[in-house]
């Protein structure tokens, strides 16, 4: 048996009567013939009536409207007007006073394209918000790393007499795990800090114990302790050692250009003698 929504004939017959009345308007379109005030609305009702005047008793043929006789409605000519313009969008416009179920009876198909337009909206501005929300977590996890990798760089040139500083400005921007691991990590350079149970691998004692801790011993360490703690640290470079370079360099530049000199001129002339 064929199901009623693959039948070739409509079964109802308001649907039946409005699919005529649109082919109906548009061959008179074609045609050039005059038109009604209401051309869809008027062939509506001629199809599913046999009159061309819209009246209550012919309203209420329609399946989805009801009108009582003697109870406060809205005028005929605006149950005209609304009638015609739902025709002809084929039922993707229903104004009032029509009721919003009436497209899905007379005209099921713009019911359904409406719900897939809705659906396929709802699916692109889902998919919108996802990629939103990766993009947001890749920036910040992009972030993190990056704050990650200049604490690291700038604890390298902490010695345990400075952890302290470099601890206060990091605590807030780095997880506490990894401010455990690199305050272990960085400590293994420091022979005066071996022995420390809390760089222990197991320890339960937090970041800012340990960073505690060690400021606590680097306060009592010996003088050649401290020396030995600076000298652990990559930055040897001084203001001496820049002066130096750039004196050595200023030198060289010197003797190739004395060099060059005494190559273009080797009896001292300077110029053609006249």
């Amino acid at each position: 048996m064929i199901p009623t929504s693959q039948a070739l004939v409509p079964l109802l017959p308001e649907r039946q009567a409005a699919l005529q009345a649109i082919a109906a308007v548009e061959r008179a379109q074609q045609r050039g013939a005059r038109l009604a005030r209401h051309p869809y609305a008027a062939a509506f009702m001629k199809q599913l009536s046999g009159g061309s005047r819209i009246s209550v008793q012919a309203l209420n043929r329609i399946r989805g409207i009801y009108l009582r006789p003697r109870v406060k409605r809205a005028p005929l000519p605006e149950w005209e007007s609304a009638l015609d313009i739902f025709l002809s969008t084929a039922g993707e416009v229903c104004p009032l006073p029509l009721p919003g179920e009436l497209a899905a009876t007379l005209f099921p198909e713009a019911v359904f394209r409406r719900s897939e337009r809705a659906a396929h909206a709802a699916q692109k501005r889902a998919g919108h918000a996802q990629r939103r929300e990766r993009q947001a977590e890749d920036y910040r996890a992009r972030q993190l790393e990056n704050r990650i990798r200049q604490a690291e760089t700038e604890l390298a040139f902490r010695t345990p007499e400075t952890l302290r500083e470099w601890f206060e400005a990091w605590c807030d921007c780095v997880p506490e795990y990894d401010l455990r691991n690199m305050i272990a990590t960085w400590s293994r350079r420091f022979p005066s800090l071996t022995g420390l149970e809390t760089l222990l691998p197991y320890a339960p004692d937090a970041a800012c114990d340990v960073a505690g801790e060690i400021y606590r011993r680097a306060q009592h360490m010996n003088p050649d302790q401290h020396v030995m703690n600076r000298w652990v640290v990559p930055n040897k470079l001084t203001a001496r050692n820049v002066l130096s370079a750039d004196t050595e360099k200023m030198a060289t530049v010197c003797v190739s250009r004395q060099e060059t000199y005494d190559i273009l001129f080797p009896n001292g002339k300077h110029g053609a003698e006249k």
